[in-house]
């Protein structure tokens, strides 16, 4: 069997473990749901999950991993025309709750909740360390980067939990909006900025 066989059939079979637990957890609580279950709704064996998995925690891993991607796919780079002209680049993440909110409200409980806020602000919090180091000079930096990048994204992850647990009572555009204007406000002093050139959204009425 070629290389190119076994890795398309790996990620064939990592695919049909990922959608039939996020099938599973439509179904029942997390802890309720056990390896043979997931197995099962695969329709593989349990030695075959182990192949690919350590336990039940690391297949969650991946599913938010893949979520994640999902929703960095739809991202761009913002300008700073579009910066300043008050564009979120949140938008992608809030429009993407609103699509799969029944998976997000689901993993916003529990162990897996945990685990979920865990791995998403990790993910978040290297994303934006990266873009701003881009955007701002070190010598600029009035805090460590780390903690400012860390900051934002455990500011914007409980916001959006928020979100999802209130049954969504603000738009996705407004809400990408106004975490991303709170997130440069409260932050601005810690990047070096003197004045935040976005001012904030109206409130919806």
């Amino acid at each position: 069997m070629s290389a190119n066989h076994e890795d398309l059939r790996v990620i064939k079979t990592k695919r049909g473990f990922r959608e039939a637990f996020i099938n599973l957890l439509l179904e029942k609580d997390y802890d309720a749901i056990s390896i043979k279950d997931i197995a099962t709704e695969a329709e593989t064996a349990r030695v075959t999950f182990y192949r690919h998995y350590k336990n039940k925690e690391e297949l969650l891993i991946d599913c938010i991993d893949m979520i994640y991607e999902r929703f960095t796919g739809n991202l761009k780079k913002v300008s700073d025309e579009e910066f300043q002209q008050g564009y979120s680049p949140m938008l992608a993440f809030y429009e993407q709750i609103q699509k799969d909110g029944k998976i997000y409200r689901l993993l916003s409980t529990g162990q897996a909740g945990q685990l979920l806020v865990k791995r998403l602000t990790e993910l978040f919090a290297g994303r934006i360390q990266s873009q701003l180091e881009t955007r701002f000079p070190a010598d600029q930096m009035l805090a460590p980067i780390e903690v400012i990048a860390y900051h934002i994204a455990s500011a914007q992850i409980a916001l959006a939990n928020w979100w999802i647990e209130n049954d969504q009572p603000f738009s996705s555009e407004y809400m990408a909006q106004i975490s991303f204007w709170l997130s440069m406000v409260g932050n601005g002093r810690g990047l070096g900025l003197e004045h935040i050139p976005v001012d904030p959204p109206p409130i919806p009425k």
